[in-house]
């Protein structure tokens, strides 16, 4: 049965998406981090409204961690949120599955934010959103599956059209 809760989290996430994946295309690093902020507060309310606290928890973790990285990319930020990631899984355990898949998800976005390399960062973001796109999946959420996918595909094609065609 669809609840108000569930209508309004998909709404919510059909924005982030639309924010995810047009910051793939972005190629200034501090836009394309912006779209990141916006795009993880949308994602974490619809974690909340849906119960998946695991993913609501490392969503706002993400906010914090853009935002930090627009700033600084010095490799100390990098261990304090991987250790804060770390810490914060364990208070909201929803099991093995759940929580693991979306605690690797997170540490690969985690290590993406404090890459300098704009082909590195890339490709472990795409890493991370394959876990993201896992993470939609097993905890039901129909827009969160269509917008990681989204949003994968627009990471590869972005890292193609900046990275692979400027190579060649």
């Amino acid at each position: 049965m669809l609840t108000i809760s569930y209508l309004i989290s998909q709404i919510l996430a059909a924005l982030a998406m639309i924010v995810n994946i047009s910051s793939q295309q972005y190629k200034a690093r501090k836009k394309m981090l912006l779209a990141f902020i916006a795009g993880n507060l949308l994602n974490s309310i619809h974690f909340l409204l849906l119960g998946a606290m695991t993913g609501f928890v490392l969503a706002l973790i993400g906010v914090v961690r853009f935002t930090v990285s627009i700033y600084s990319t010095d490799k100390r930020w990098l261990i304090v949120f991987l250790l804060i990631n770390s810490a914060a899984v364990p208070f909201v355990f929803e099991g093995y599955l759940l929580s693991g898949v979306s605690y690797i998800a997170a540490t690969f976005i985690i290590i993406s934010t404090f890459l300098e390399s704009d082909h590195w960062m890339r490709v472990v973001i795409i890493l991370g959103s394959l876990g993201w796109l896992i993470y939609g999946i097993l905890i039901g959420s129909l827009v969160a599956i269509i917008s990681n996918g989204f949003f994968l595909g627009s990471s590869i094609v972005g890292w193609y059209r900046h990275i692979h065609l400027r190579k060649t």
